[in-house]
């Protein structure tokens, strides 16, 4: 089965299917960020990268790294993941009643989401990492304090990677251009 469609092939700058060596190379870097990624973390003893994981994979595969929804993807994580924890902290300091304080801010959250209201603060970032948050095993296990950090650490070293290789590609570029 041919995967491109004949509008495709019609179009002159539709990209180019990746080709088998190419691909190779790509998951070569890919390799290389991860476990780069890995390193840092295990040598600060940060264990729940997960959530640094978690960032990379909304703002590099759902908004393919474009700068105009960073903000969005940085606070919405944030959000996200301290909803996650205030599942696990409210039931702790008010019993009972946090979870129905929890329940409570949840549909405010969810209102604010159906209104479109808030849209930095909460987004499907902050979706995702609510529902992966508050997921029973990743309640019963995390670390909250390590997954803040973990995701701190992946704002730097992916939003920082992410700059540098787009200045490195422009500056390649340029020559080319003139």
């Amino acid at each position: 089965m041919n995967a491109s469609s004949p509008t495709d092939q019609t179009n002159p700058e539709a990209p180019l299917p990746m080709t088998p060596a190419k691909g190779l190379g790509v998951l070569l870097g890919i390799i290389v960020v991860v476990a780069g990624f890995i390193a840092i973390n295990s040598a600060l003893d940060v264990h729940e990268f997960w959530a640094g994981f978690l960032f990379l994979l909304y703002w590099a595969g759902i908004e393919h790294v474009a700068w105009d929804k960073l903000a969005a993807c940085v606070v919405g994580s944030v959000v996200g993941l301290t909803l996650a924890w205030l599942l696990f902290a409210l039931p702790g300091w008010f019993g009972e009643a946090g979870g129905f304080i929890f329940l409570g801010l949840i549909l405010v959250v969810i209102y604010c989401q159906v209104m479109g209201w808030l849209p930095v603060a909460i987004n499907l970032t902050t979706m995702l990492f609510l529902t992966a948050g508050t997921i029973p095993a990743v309640q019963e296990g995390v670390n909250f304090g390590d997954a803040f950090i973990a995701l701190g650490l992946a704002f730097a070293y992916f939003i920082g990677l992410v700059w540098v290789g787009t200045r490195l590609m422009a500056r390649k570029a340029a020559p080319q251009a003139a």
